[in-house]
């Protein structure tokens, strides 16, 4: 009974030493800002609407087709804090797909919707940049305590159209530098 305990023993220090083998580090680096601003979409509060025209499912007749370019502003005033620029980091979860666009909740098929900075005519891959300050939306001067941060959102067909509604959302989140 003695000799099976230190065979049971040795083994147990076996598993005890490989719970604790790694192979690197990993080391996170962040920043929390005390920068703060009264944040506006569309002319509302800090969740807003943007309403896309309606178009004709012709305008969306094959994949990767755009169509109702709608611009929209997220304005940003009373900052405090010594940021001088500000950008939106859109966020990925469960309304957005492996493409980065906002799927579309309505009854319309084969439509999604893509956000665009708005100089670009490449959809911003929403989630998918580096995390890094302005990798998800332009960045934006903040200038005597204000910004405006101008995108645009477009219906994006991954298909030929059926008609219907059109819902998307997505979470965002100010960066600021």
């Amino acid at each position: 009974m003695h000799r099976s305990l230190i065979i049971l023993g040795t083994a147990l220090a076996g598993l005890v030493s490989q719970a604790y083998a790694y192979d690197g580090t990993l080391t996170i680096n962040g920043n929390v800002s005390a920068e703060s601003c009264t944040i506006s979409v569309a002319g509302g509060s800090s969740s807003g609407s943007i309403t896309l025209p309606t178009v004709s499912t012709k305008a969306l007749a094959v994949a990767a087709a755009t169509a109702g370019t709608t611009d929209f502003s997220i304005s940003l005033t009373a900052c405090s804090g010594a940021s001088t620029q500000a950008a939106i980091w859109f966020e990925y979860d469960s309304n957005v797909n492996a493409a980065g666009r906002l799927i579309n909740t309505g009854t319309a098929r084969n439509v999604d919707v893509a956000l665009y900075n708005l100089s670009s005519t490449t959809p911003i891959a929403v989630g998918q940049g580096s995390g890094a300050f302005g990798s998800s939306g332009a960045a934006f001067p903040i200038s005597s305590g204000t910004a405006t941060l101008r995108y645009q959102a477009k219906y994006y067909a991954t298909g030929v159209a059926v008609a219907g509604t059109v819902t998307a959302s997505v979470y965002y989140t100010v960066q600021y530098q």
